[in-house]
């Protein structure tokens, strides 16, 4: 995979440089500023209904996108979008974009 982004429920989090942090955080596997909510499920079925060539890993208040730099474009318009609708903050960490 080329490129990544995440999709959280947390309200600990209200900048780029703090959802840097929390997305270290969450790949080293400290899950202890996001919370697991149905919302997260909600998501997950969204995105795997959409039928993307994606990678995902999907963990207690989080998901991580991985995809081909080819489809990156498309998918950083989208899934935020997706993220919104269900209430969730999206961070995509090439560019340091983070909406919530």
């Amino acid at each position: 995979m080329d490129w990544y982004c995440a999709v959280w429920n947390s309200d600990s989090v209200s900048s780029a440089v703090g959802a840097q942090v929390l997305y270290e955080m969450i790949c080293q596997g400290d899950t202890s500023l996001v919370g697991d909510i149905d919302l997260i499920d909600e998501f997950y079925e969204e995105l795997n209904s959409k039928g993307f060539n994606i990678e995902v890993n999907k963990g207690k208040g989080f998901v991580i996108i991985g995809c081909n730099f080819e489809d990156a474009e498309y998918l950083n318009d989208v899934i935020p979008q997706v993220a919104k609708s269900h209430g969730l903050s999206y961070f995509e960490p090439q560019n340091m974009t983070y909406i919530f």
